[in-house]
């Protein structure tokens, strides 16, 4: 390494932790790196219970602090080491279930030295309640400095349109806030191995960007510990353990469990690790998405470095934010792939239901089906023999492989990216199908459907020989990792892209419907549409639980823009009164859109039966609730007679509320608002029959018509996708999402909805409705 800072003398593992000859990979996965009974000795902990607030353990090197031995100190009530007003501040937060919300805590020791000033952080776990004191700085930025800093990582965060500027802009920010000398964001496989996908780092440290690190230098039990506690800090690594006295938990009868703590002692392993790396400062931030370490950023330094509290909950903010940024990136292709299976799914109705010739739909289809699957080449394996479509291995190579997979895996969905090292025979073929998914149109056929990928050979630059095992070296019972981390690089063959989850659903489902076209039988056909039902249930499941869940983090930072405002004092508050007014109006849109998106999935969730309604009736509910919007706009609506029809009465007032609203909304400033609603009677389209006859259903159609500002033609589909605005949210308030829940609406009817407008002249948005059907009082939606 090439670096002008001289690193500290790697510490001697042996005298630090004991003789640990016996240490291996096998032995890192069973370490207890949870109960170390140490911790690291730039701060202090004491362990209590509640409500008696007596220690029952302390960290040794409190005598250092205190001048008393740890028997001593266990000796005392907690309130005998500190100041009152410290005391006070910790039994106020004691009362309060959510602790982690005010940590930092203000504390100052009585020492014999005198006060000392410390931040308390506090949890419960298993029993025990843990308070842990960091030394509190002096030299970090100004609040109004540092508000600065984290308010522009998270604006230009939110600016990043793909994963790899995510990463990047994370990366960049974190350093920029930590002083680190290497920050890199890391991200794991499926098989735990992992791979530097952004850094920022100075000149004088080794790039790790694309290096690659095997599922061993990050075992199971630690990642378990990163995904519980996403705080990890080790500011010398060159330290030496201060042990707990005593390290037990009368609550549980065991060593205590510092698996939360964040001064926690560290893994040997990890700290051989750490040394061969040439590091001696470190932190990371899990990056946790759908209670799964998705990967971390990872912050090395070539001397010891200690940031503050609050510099971290920075950190994890931004890790936060790189979450979000990730579930929006991938839910948003996970979505645009079903709507593209429900499209084919309806094109494979028809032209399966008129001739249900298999062979010729192929040849129509295959194109769809390798787009939908983004595979090379296809196959239907069985019924008169083999049908391929695309780049595919030849009938006899085909054959061979289902009979292996008919006797080797199980009879459901079979995929994977590498299928010479599942199926010796397929190395002869890996430059066409490396990778497969394979499904059986039933559970005891033979027949398969199965997806082809090619090779993708590439080179992974790996962070030192992955092969090399760990093993005991010149030192005894010292560990010895790998010695180097230098750029090592292996050609990997015989494997594909990797299927996504989604990809595989899709399979599946393709595979349910062209059984039930096949078979022919009602039965099925029920069962594939419940399937599709419950699929849909699904992504508004998604979309409801979303919508909740982003509520919490949207009230931390409401919570956190409302303390700074309060914590601010008068000078700095006319200065940043604005950024704060900022970040709560941006809150306040954000809710709105979390309550939007909550409200578009509540359209399928709650399903009412249809009743005859008289539409007379609920327009004018809608225009009283309208009355002071339609006074201040100076709007006139007008309405010939409107029809009885067969709705669920709250989403149709819905529906109409929410065109008429924007027609007030989207009104020209030149001449007051006039709304036209009319109804005209139609027959359905082929194929919308009636269920009391074989008659097309009749329908009614709504019209309503503004001389508002209109918007151009090309635009009259896009308009009802999700959170698609023709005009900036400075201009006209709202998400996006109005029109979405009105295409939603009609659809649940059974209806259709259109737009057409001329730029300037005003709009007209037209829906079709059933009407009641004679002698059914209500129907099911």
């Amino acid at each position: 390494m090439s670096n002008s800072q001289k690193s500290p003398t790697p510490p001697n593992l042996m005298d630090i932790y004991g003789d640990r000859t016996a240490l291996d990979l096998t032995e890192c996965d069973r370490e207890p790196i949870h109960i170390p009974g140490k911790i690291q000795p730039h701060g202090y902990l004491l362990a209590f219970v509640e409500p008696e607030l007596q220690p029952v353990s302390v960290s040794a090197n409190i005598e250092a602090l205190t001048g008393l031995s740890p028997e001593a100190v266990l000796c005392e009530p907690m309130a005998a080491r500190m100041t009152g007003q410290s005391f006070d501040n910790l039994t106020a937060v004691l009362s309060s279930r959510d602790l982690a919300a005010f940590n930092p805590i203000s504390i100052d020791l009585l020492t014999p030295a005198g006060e000392q000033p410390f931040d308390g952080i506090v949890h419960r776990h298993d029993g025990l309640t843990i308070l842990e004191l960091e030394p509190r700085t002096s030299n970090e930025k100004p609040p109004a400095e540092f508000f600065r800093s984290i308010r522009t990582a998270i604006h230009r965060l939110q600016a990043a349109t793909d994963l790899a500027t995510v990463c990047d802009i994370a990366a960049r920010e974190v350093r920029r806030l930590t002083g680190f000398d290497r920050v890199k964001i890391y991200r794991f496989a499926k098989d735990w191995s992992g791979q530097v996908i952004a850094e920022d780092r100075v000149d004088s440290i080794p790039s790790l960007y694309d290096f690659c690190f095997p599922a061993s230098d990050i075992p199971a039990q630690s990642r378990a510990l990163y995904t519980s506690n996403v705080i990890r800090i080790i500011p010398d690594i060159g330290y030496r353990p201060t042990p707990l006295v005593p390290d037990f938990n009368p609550s549980t009868g065991g060593p205590i469990d510092l698996s939360f703590a964040v001064l926690r002692s560290v893994s040997p392993l990890h700290v051989e690790y750490m040394v061969n790396m040439a590091v001696y400062g470190a932190m990371s931030v899990s990056i946790v998405r759908d209670g799964k370490l998705w990967g971390m950023i990872s912050c090395h330094n070539t001397l010891p470095r200690f940031v503050s509290f609050e510099v971290r909950q920075a950190c994890e903010l931004i890790a936060q934010v790189v979450t979000w940024q990730i579930t929006v990136a991938e839910e948003a292709e996970i979505v645009g792939h079903n709507v593209r299976v429900r499209a084919m799914q309806n094109r494979m109705l028809h032209e399966l239901g008129d001739e249900r010739d298999l062979k010729q739909w192929l040849v129509r289809g295959g194109a769809d089906m390798l787009a939908l699957m983004d595979a090379s080449g296809f196959a239907l394996c069985g019924f008169d023999g083999i049908t391929t479509f695309g780049i595919t291995p030849s009938d006899n190579q085909i054959l061979d492989l289902a009979v292996w997979l008919a006797r080797n895996e199980p009879h459901d969905a079979f995929e994977t990216d590498s299928l010479s090292t599942r199926y010796a025979e397929a190395s002869q073929y890996t430059h066409i199908a490396s990778g497969i998914v394979a499904v059986p149109l039933g559970r005891v056929s033979s027949t398969l459907m199965l997806w082809f990928r090619p090779e993708q050979a590439q080179t992974v630059t790996w962070g030192g020989d992955p092969h090399k095992p760990v093993r005991i070296g010149p030192h005894g019972g010292r560990l010895q990792t790998r010695a180097s981390f230098d750029a090592w690089r292996e050609e990997v063959r015989g494997r594909s892209k990797p299927w996504r989850s989604h990809e595989i659903a899709a399979a599946v489902e393709i595979r349910d419907l062209v059984v039930d076209v096949i078979l022919g039988s009602a039965d099925a056909l029920e069962r594939a549409n419940r399937e599709l039902s419950r699929s849909n249930d699904e992504l508004e499941s998604f979309a409801y639980v979303a919508a909740h869940d982003l509520k919490e983090p949207l009230r931390h930072i409401e919570a956190f823009a409302g303390l700074l405002k309060d914590s601010l004092s008068p000078e700095v508050r006319a200065r940043l009164s604005a950024m704060v007014d900022g970040i709560e109006a941006s809150s306040r849109r954000l809710r709105t859109l979390i309550n939007d998106l909550s409200e578009y999935s509540r359209v399928g969730r709650d399903a009412r039966p249809a009743v005859p309604v008289p539409l007379d009736e609920v327009l004018a509910e809608v225009l009283a609730d309208l009355k002071p919007m339609m006074h201040d706009t100076r709007a006139a609506v007008s309405s010939g007679p409107l029809p009885v029809v067969l709705c669920d009465r709250s989403q149709i007032r819905q529906l109409l509320q929410n065109l008429i609203s924007n027609s007030l909304k989207y009104r020209d400033a030149a001449r007051s608002p006039q709304i036209t609603i009319s109804a005209t009677f139609e027959a359905g389209t082929p194929g919308e029959f009636s269920p009391a006859n074989d008659e097309p259903q009749r329908l009614v159609r709504i019209v309503v018509e503004d001389n508002g500002i209109g918007f151009d033609e090309k635009y009259c589909e896009q308009i009802f996708e999700p959170f698609q605005r023709l005009h900036g949210p400075d201009e006209y308030e709202g998400t996006g999402i109005g029109l979405a829940i009105c295409r939603k609406i009609v659809q649940r009817h059974g209806g259709r909805i259109s737009a057409h407008s001329r730029l300037g002249f005003g709009s007209a948005f037209a829906f079709t409705l059933p009407l009641p059907i004679p002698h059914r009082p209500d129907h099911k939606i």
